[in-house]
C-alpha cells in the first residue's frame, strides 16, 4: 500500500511538472509573438511617416 501512495504521489508530481511546462511555454510564447507584432507595427508607422 506504501507502494502505491509514493506511485500516486510521483505521478501527480509528474502532471503537475507538465502542467507546469504548458504554462510557461503559453506565456513565454504570447510575450514572443507580442513583441513581434508591436516591433512590425512600429516599424511600419515609421515608415510610413516618412515622405
Amino acid at each position: 500500500m506504501n507502494k502505491h501512495s509514493h506511485d500516486d504521489s510521483k505521478k501527480v508530481k509528474n502532471i503537475a511538472a507538465v502542467i507546469y511546462l504548458l504554462v510557461l511555454t503559453f506565456l513565454v510564447g504570447g510575450s514572443y509573438l507580442h513583441q513581434q507584432r508591436s516591433g512590425a507595427a512600429q516599424v511600419a508607422s515609421s515608415t510610413a511617416v516618412q515622405p
